[in-house]
């Protein structure tokens, strides 16, 4: 958002600062930067590999496999989409999953080697015509 980057807390349902400035203008390729900055919400899909191999519970013998792992986590990024364009879709909203610049975020997030950002996804106000 403008006001900075955060981290959903799912288990309690908040969200956690991690950056206080608007990166937003990095969850999008050069060419369409201008547009995304309208929209007040982009979404930045992180994956943490170290959470793959490392859960508590169930064990997947797959998932020391990194093509294994992509495929969860890029099915796992899908549904999680999917979902937000329905919830954009119920409030009127406009809602695009798109590439980003990786590098850049991974950089200004100071993620760790082992999370990956895979893409992003803007919400905001649909155009008027």
């Amino acid at each position: 958002m403008e006001s900075g980057v955060y981290l959903f807390d799912a288990q309690h349902h908040r969200l956690l600062p991690v950056v206080a400035s608007d990166l937003r203008t990095l969850a999008i390729g050069r060419g369409q930067r201008s547009m995304v900055t309208k929209a007040p919400v982009q979404f930045i899909y992180v994956a943490d590999i170290h959470r793959l191999t490392h859960t508590a519970g169930f064990q997947e013998p797959g998932l020391q496999d990194p093509e294994v792992q992509k495929s969860y986590y890029h099915v796992d990024t899908g549904l999680i989409a999917g979902n937000v364009y329905l919830f954009a879709a119920s409030q009127e909203l406009a809602s695009w999953f798109h590439n980003c610049d990786r590098i850049g975020l991974m950089r200004k997030l100071k993620l760790r080697a082992e999370q990956r950002v895979l893409f992003a996804q803007t919400v905001g106000y649909p155009e008027r015509r």
